[in-house]
């Protein structure tokens, strides 16, 4: 038997297995601040906080003390939207949680205001579990009656294949580049 075979093969299914993709978003409302993170396994690709001053981004990376500014009509900005369009319907949802604390520093405005958040989530939650049956949907609130506070964070889990990210990476590439040159 050719034991070589066995390595294109191994290739292969590495390839089109689908792997564990995990990306959590922290965002304070009043700061305009936040921190995003993705995992690969619970391995880290990446983690960064930003800042949202007018129509600018500021990121700084954890082992960088340097700061960039990306603009909201940037090429980084626009691959990313076309990427997350390309990669959205290659993926299969396992799972999405919502963490909300949120504070008017007046109780009755505070919680009448957790119970609308609640409703629009879990009416968003409704729409997404009608597309992907399977999916696990969960919300944790906190009410914070006595001061004002406005953070959410969000946890999403989702299994793609390896050719699935290379095809829509190269994809949005070309579409990113295609959509520059009509415009200049």
């Amino acid at each position: 038997m050719n034991f070589y075979l066995f390595l294109p093969f191994g290739v292969i299914l590495l390839f089109f297995l689908p792997i564990k993709l995990e990306a959590r978003l922290s965002f304070n409302v009043l700061n305009f601040s936040g921190v995003i993170g993705v995992f690969l396994y619970k391995i880290k690709l990446l983690h960064e906080q930003f800042w949202i001053k007018g129509k600018k981004i500021i990121t700084q990376n954890d082992d960088e003390l340097e700061t960039k500014e990306i603009s909201f009509k940037s090429k980084e900005i626009i691959f990313m939207e076309i990427f997350t369009e390309q990669i959205k319907d290659k993926t299969r949802l396992r799972s999405i949680a919502i963490f909300y604390n949120l504070g008017l520093g007046d109780a009755f405005a505070s919680a009448m205001m957790g119970g609308l958040v609640n409703f629009v989530i879990t009416s968003f939650f409704t729409s997404i579990k009608n597309q992907k049956p399977t999916a696990s949907l969960s919300l944790n609130d906190t009410i914070s009656y006595n001061r004002e506070i406005c953070q959410f964070a969000f946890r999403l889990v989702v299994y793609i294949s390896l050719f699935d990210i290379a095809y829509s990476f190269f994809r949005s590439l070309v579409l990113t580049k295609r959509k520059f040159n009509t415009e200049s």
